[in-house]
């Protein structure tokens, strides 16, 4: 059975929390690219090979859903589907659970872009990030699409 990657564990912390005695915004933001930084792990963009062949991921856009307040202490789970993915993009849709439960808490979709750090500017994948990126790609074809992929922000719906 194909599943989301799970990209993060761990509790709301003390610092997160707001003057309205929940989870501050930023910090749902803040779990999100702690997520983002796993994903580069799982497609092998590391701390060293980053280092040694000059290349990074840039995020180019997110919207974030936020779906229930949380409060210190709670557990986290933060998992992702890659939506789609061609040579240099990756547009990555992250759903955050709490670990318990398993209620949906927020949702973050992310464009994000490879980048040559070196020339400053987009750049395909390399060849073993490729692989990583297109076998994960392929795992998570047979996912359901999540309901709030594309949404956008709107004061009233949109005709029919």
């Amino acid at each position: 059975m194909t599943t989301e990657l799970m990209l993060f564990e761990g509790p709301v912390r003390s610092e997160w929390i707001d003057y309205n005695g929940h989870m501050n915004d930023a910090c749902y933001v803040l779990v999100f690219s702690q997520a983002i930084d796993e994903l580069m792990v799982q497609i092998g963009l590391d701390e060293s090979f980053r280092a040694e062949h000059q290349v990074s991921i840039y995020t180019l856009q997110s919207m974030v859903h936020y779906l229930q307040e949380v409060s210190e202490g709670e557990p986290l789970q933060v998992s992702a589907q890659l939506l789609e993915s061609d040579a240099k993009k990756l547009r990555v849709f992250f759903s955050m659970r709490h670990g318990e439960s398993g209620d949906a808490l927020a949702a973050m979709e992310t464009l994000l872009l490879h980048m040559d750090m070196a020339a400053k500017r987009a750049a395909p994948f390399l060849p073993d990030t490729q692989v990583r990126v297109s076998a994960l790609q392929h795992q998570h074809e047979g996912l359901e699409w999540p309901a709030l992929a594309g949404r956008s922000i709107a004061l009233t719906r949109p005709r029919s």
